[in-house]
């Protein structure tokens, strides 16, 4: 995942979220975990305008790069 990617939320309540909610986004801004080297978690641009902070990267799928 990179900043730029277009991500769809696949945590075990996706597939129940409703049409005008966060569904797909723009990721902004990853993190990495400084001891690990992993990313953890990710800013994201939703597509009905919210803007998240700090989402878990675990729980995002990415559908283009």
């Amino acid at each position: 995942m990179k900043t730029g990617d277009l991500i769809k939320f696949k945590g075990s309540w996706g597939s129940s979220i409703l049409a005008g909610e966060r569904r797909f986004g723009i990721v902004m801004k990853v993190w990495w975990n400084g001891r690990t080297k992993k990313q953890q978690s990710c800013e994201v641009l939703w597509d009905n305008g919210d803007y998240g902070i700090n989402h878990s990267v675990s729980l995002m799928e990415v559908i283009s790069d």
